[in-house]
């Protein structure tokens, strides 16, 4: 979108934190000659571990070439293309896909967070963006005429609005007594970051989901490599000590039973989690001067990349809605516009947490039903019923705000009921790329 000159006496409008989302969200409001002044808790020169959220899907690049022209081509020529996926159970393999070599913007990318940041925050930069770093806010107040943020410092900040962008443990939200409303999952999860192999074969590998994998005991793992390295994801038992299975000695127990032995003397971050499925009950205040963005919104489960690139979808459609609200004419209208991005926002973020619930219910398959039935899946084979799951893959703007793109029916595939099956399966380990982040 063009740059529009600012309006001479307008205040800048505040992002509250500069992690991918925030950043993303400055440089929109920027793009549409709103003045912008980004505040972080945490210092410039500030660390960032692990890879983070490593896929951008398609719709999300394009979201970010439409922000600025050029920008989601140099986050997607910063990343890999994965080529492939293969889903197992139980040691064998019934899914396989494979892609050609395709250009920036399809099929999306996979890169570590840190570098979309650093692509973002320099562009930010030249747009004129400004950041206030090492900043923590403390407090949060809204009237009808604007917001007011306080710093640890005891500086107070007037703003006419404020997207929150700072993350699971929002200052904001927590300031404007937002709750936020889901569950946690009690199975812990371990994330492991490796380097790239030497002989160079790490970003050509395809991705893959292993049920039940016979050399893990029956446990599901995962692996997806990133440009500049690869994750390998474990999903542990109730009853297993995760922080034993994260140390250098744990790891060096399980990882070369599904990895190449060298991944094991070259691990760069190891991370323990638990799902969160939460959404905040409300993605704006009263007063509609404040929009929650990304992970102060809501948490999901990872797989299917559904945190950052709904988080980018969140920042680009609160910075256009207050991009509009600051020239609505009347502050009846300029409310609507907020009103109506928080509810269109919230309904996909509630979406999402379904899907992704399920998900982690056909990943987890703590009940017998759940657990014939991807039995049953898997013995009838993704890949003798996969070509009738999805009969074509859609246009990429066929859905910008990563809510379902193909919704099918069961009528179409000859396995009945494990069609249904089938299905969440490949969407619960991210089988489609494509389709990941929606």
């Amino acid at each position: 979108m063009p740059l529009n000159p600012p309006q001479p006496a307008q205040q800048p409008c505040v992002v509250v934190g500069a992690g991918p989302v925030g950043l993303v969200a400055a440089l929109a409001l920027r793009r549409r000659g709103v003045p912008v002044l980004v505040i972080e808790a945490e210092p410039a020169n500030r660390t960032r571990p692990g890879s983070r959220a490593i896929f951008l899907g398609e719709p999300t690049l394009r979201r970010l070439e439409d922000v600025l022209p050029g920008l989601g081509t140099s986050v997607a020529e910063a990343g890999i293309q994965v080529m492939g996926y293969d889903a197992f159970y139980g040691g064998r393999r019934v899914f396989r896909q494979r892609l050609k070599p395709a250009p920036p913007l399809r099929w999306g990318r996979s890169l570590p967070q840190k570098l979309t940041e650093e692509i973002v925050y320099a562009e930010a930069v030249v747009h004129g963006v400004e950041f206030r770093w090492g900043q923590p806010v403390v407090g949060v107040s809204t009237t009808p005429d604007g917001a007011t943020l306080e710093l640890a410092s005891g500086e107070r900040i007037d703003t006419p609005y404020v997207i929150a962008a700072d993350g699971a443990r929002s200052a904001v939200r927590k300031a404007l007594g937002i709750i936020m409303r889901g569950s946690t999952d009690d199975t812990p999860f371990i994330i492991v970051d490796v380097d790239e192999h030497p002989d160079g074969c790490t970003p050509t590998m395809p991705g893959h989901f292993h049920y039940g994998c016979p050399e893990l005991d029956g446990r599901n793992v995962m692996h997806m490599p990133f440009a500049t390295g690869m994750r390998v994801d474990l999903q542990c038992r109730p009853t297993d000590d995760a922080e034993y299975l994260a140390s250098p000695e744990g790891l060096r127990e399980w990882l070369p039973r599904v990895e190449d032995p060298w991944y094991v003397d070259h691990v760069r971050w190891v991370s323990t989690y638990l799902f969160h499925q939460v959404v905040a009950e409300s993605f704006t205040d009263p007063a509609r001067r404040v929009l929650l963005a990304g992970e102060a919104a809501h948490l999901f489960a990872p797989f299917g990349g559904r945190g950052l690139n709904s988080g980018v979808i969140d920042a680009t459609d609160a910075a256009w809605a207050i991009a509009d609200a600051c020239t609505a004419g009347t502050p009846t209208a300029a409310g609507q516009l907020i009103a109506r991005c928080a509810a269109d926002r919230r309904r996909w973020a509630l979406h999402n947490r379904d899907v992704s619930s399920r998900a982690l219910r056909i990943m987890r398959a703590s009940d017998p039903a759940m657990r014939a039935g991807r039995a049953d899946a898997a013995r009838r084979g993704w890949h003798r019923c996969g070509g009738r799951l999805a009969p074509g893959w859609p246009t990429a703007r066929s859905r910008s705000r990563l809510g379902p793109r193909w919704r099918p029916g069961w009528a179409a595939c000859r396995s009945g009921c494990v069609r249904r099956v089938c299905i969440d399966l490949r969407e619960a380990s991210g089988a489609s790329p494509r389709h990941a982040g929606e």
